[in-house]
């Protein structure tokens, strides 16, 4: 029985490209899931008339203190995300409605700090930065009203681009768990890349998150 720690410890070493070697040594390193629900949508100097768009996100996380009050966390997660907006046609004949539905496999690489609060609760400051790579998308394209077309991305006029890189902050709450740590958290990610190369549209999420160790 004493394998089976070791065994999961290598497989999220394997999973997030970390030596597996004394992941959990001294305690000071956790492992955990992370679950959330996602409110997603599109920002930048071409968007307009923007409409959220409603998904998940889950995926895993490994953790190491580098002080009692501070700690690097690198994930891997399955991220939905996308929206509706408004955006110039290529020929320039007029506005089209482009409603795009996109999942992405993140993978953040975040500072997290934990503040004393009242009793043994604390409050979480995260930050950091999201590479993301697009893993599905389908684009929706309507002019007032009327659908056009409905396809992959692939077999779509415009080029989307297959990766994001996004920054990201957040706040919630910690709740001691024996030797662990719930945490219940909202995280705000902004990209930093267009998803096209037909006009400026960014990616732009809130998530309410729930991190459970193992």
């Amino acid at each position: 029985m004493r394998e089976l720690p070791k065994l999961r410890w290598l497989i999220l070493g394997l999973l997030l490209g970390l030596p597996a070697p004394q992941l959990a040594a001294q305690g000071r390193s956790s492992i955990g899931v992370e679950l959330g629900y996602t409110r997603a949508s599109f920002s930048g100097r071409n968007s307009g008339g923007v409409k959220l768009h409603e998904g998940a996100i889950a995926g895993g996380y490994f953790q190491v203190r580098l002080t009692p009050w501070l700690a690097v966390r690198p994930g891997v997660q399955f991220a939905s995300k996308g929206g509706a907006t408004s955006a110039l046609a290529s020929d320039s004949s007029g506005f089209l409605r482009l409603e795009l539905d996109l999942v992405y496999l993140d993978f953040p690489v975040l500072l997290r700090s934990r503040i004393p609060l009242v009793g043994r609760t604390r409050l979480i400051l995260t930050g950091g930065g999201v590479p993301s790579i697009r893993i599905g998308c389908n684009v929706d394209l309507s002019r007032s009203g009327t659908p056009l077309a409905r396809s992959e991305c692939g077999q779509a006029n415009a080029s989307f681009r297959s990766w994001d890189l996004e920054w990201l902050a957040g706040a919630g709450i910690g709740i001691p768990i024996e030797n662990s740590e719930l945490a219940l958290e909202a995280r705000f990610t902004q990209g930093t890349r267009s998803l096209s190369d037909q006009g400026d549209i960014k990616n732009r999420a809130l998530t309410f998150m729930i991190s459970v160790p193992f």
